[in-house]
């Protein structure tokens, strides 16, 4: 659909005439639309609901932002910035042909965590550079990218091509909304009292580590109403001194929590709970 609609750069269709020329000196340069205007439904509908599964299973979000469509052409970039309070996680979906590519460029750039902590992991006899301080993720065709949107990120300047067609093309924007989600034989009235009381359980143990961000954990519940599993779907809680808090930690504060739960309602079949909880600064 993309490359049909500028096929033809004499053209004068309506559906050319999409762009916002988005420029904030030194910051960032590109091209973007809403993806979900530019797309036919019957198109982008079926994308943005696999989105969605992915974001409720995976990490605990029921929505996603309104996504952009993003095209780098010669002379795009966005300079280092973070995102908040859009949401925890920011994605980058490509559509880039990566791998015929003819520009230079076009990497998003998210900061490690050693640049963020770098005092306190510092060595005299250790030099950086570049790719011990950043992670550079190249836009593959088909490639879902996730990150912490606190981290300072960009898009490395793309260079040495005008046509829209072979640019940098992404659909981008953030997953949002973390809310328990119940699957199974209990309804969600019926499992919130127990949840609650569980969820601010870990809550007072968490808290006591001093860390901030999204924590998401999934239950396995028995049709007897006792936890029988619980494992991380996806975490990045981070310490007030800026480092990522231990598995380890975390681990035992999960089971111990899941261990002296109360009982949920008896039901006639397993019950699964996702669990998300956002910690505050």
């Amino acid at each position: 659909v993309y490359r049909e609609r500028f096929a033809n750069p004499l053209s004068t269709h309506a559906n050319r005439f999409v762009w916002d020329y988005w420029v904030v000196p030194n910051q960032y340069r590109l091209l973007r639309t809403p993806a979900d205007s530019f797309f036919p439904k019957a198109l982008f509908i079926p994308f943005l609901e696999a989105l969605l599964a992915y974001g409720r299973n995976t990490l605990g979000c029921q929505m996603i932002s309104h996504p952009w469509l993003s095209v780098y052409t010669d002379g795009c970039y966005q300079s280092l910035h973070t995102d908040v309070p859009h949401g925890p996680w920011s994605f980058v979906y490509s559509l880039t042909d990566w791998k015929r590519r003819s520009f230079k460029g076009g990497e998003t750039t998210v900061a490690r965590p050693r640049l963020l902590n770098y005092f306190s992991e510092y060595s005299h006899d250790q030099s950086d550079e570049k790719t011990t301080l950043f992670t550079e993720i190249e836009p593959l065709f088909n490639r879902l990218t996730l990150f912490d949107p606190r981290y300072p990120h960009g898009v490395n300047p793309v260079s040495g091509e005008e046509d829209l067609r072979k640019a940098r093309l992404v659909i981008h924007g953030w997953f949002t909304e973390p809310r328990p989600m119940v699957e199974g034989a209990l309804s969600i009235k019926k499992v919130i009292p127990v949840l609650d009381h569980l969820a601010l359980t870990l809550i007072q143990k968490i808290e006591t580590l001093a860390v901030y961000g999204l924590l998401s954990l999934k239950l396995k519940v028995s049709p007897a109403g006792k936890i029988v599993e619980s494992h991380v779907l996806c975490s990045h809680l981070i310490h007030a001194s800026g480092t990522v808090i231990p598995k380890q930690i975390l681990k035992n504060c999960i089971q111990s929590t899941t261990q002296d739960a109360p009982l949920f309602p008896k039901a006639t079949g397993t019950t699964w709970i996702t669990l998300p909880i956002e910690f505050k600064k």
